[in-house]
């Protein structure tokens, strides 16, 4: 009798003291887990970052509202605009470019080629354009010019000023008239690299 009442008395201790230990053994955190985790939330971040960044600079989208850009461009083609190009350097004579008129910056955007920059003397004379007292020389075939506009005596243009016109010489608003003017870097949203979809 005394004997059971120890056993009952041993396994009742032991219960309790298995429910209170303390002392148990923690569960170890398994590190290469917790670093798969991490190394995958980064490699996520830095993907979103770096899609968005693209979209953002090369992924601008302009329609080319006219005619002015033909054949080049026909209307309503959807174009894509890089907006860091200038950011890391000049227009170029011969970049096509999409700004907005200073006349109407409600309006859309303008998608004209450069043909010359700040510091460039141009004029047009029996229908071609001459910078620098040179004949500018085109890399497409466009008809000669019947309206120079405020291009028919020598215009030098001063620091931040391009000289814009649409390859469609003749049916197209561009420097030659005061409605557009001279464009500025600031007017400029940024080089048009590629029609959409390609």
């Amino acid at each position: 009798m005394l004997l059971s009442i120890r056993r009952l008395f041993n396994k009742t201790f032991h219960r309790r003291n298995d429910g209170l230990n303390f002392r148990r053994r923690r569960k170890k955190i398994n590190f290469d887990k917790v670093r798969y985790v991490l190394i995958f939330l980064l490699e996520l971040v830095l993907v979103i970052g770096l899609a968005f960044g693209v979209v953002t600079a090369f992924g601008k989208q302009v329609e080319c509202s006219n005619a002015s850009m033909e054949p080049t461009y026909q209307t309503s083609d959807i174009l894509l605009v890089n907006t860091i190009a200038y950011k890391l350097s000049e227009p170029e004579a011969g970049d096509v470019i999409a700004f907005k008129p200073k006349s109407n910056v409600n309006a859309s955007y303008s998608v004209k080629r450069v043909i010359a920059v700040p510091g460039d003397t141009i004029y047009i004379s029996n229908g071609r354009i001459y910078i620098n007292d040179e004949l500018y020389k085109e890399n497409l075939d466009v008809e000669r010019i019947e309206n120079p506009g405020i291009a028919a005596t020598p215009i030098t243009l001063l620091d931040d000023q391009y000289f814009v016109l649409g390859d469609n010489r003749n049916s197209s608003e561009d420097s030659r008239y005061e409605s557009v003017g001279f464009v500025t870097n600031e007017d400029i949203l940024g080089k048009v690299w590629a029609k959409y979809p390609f």
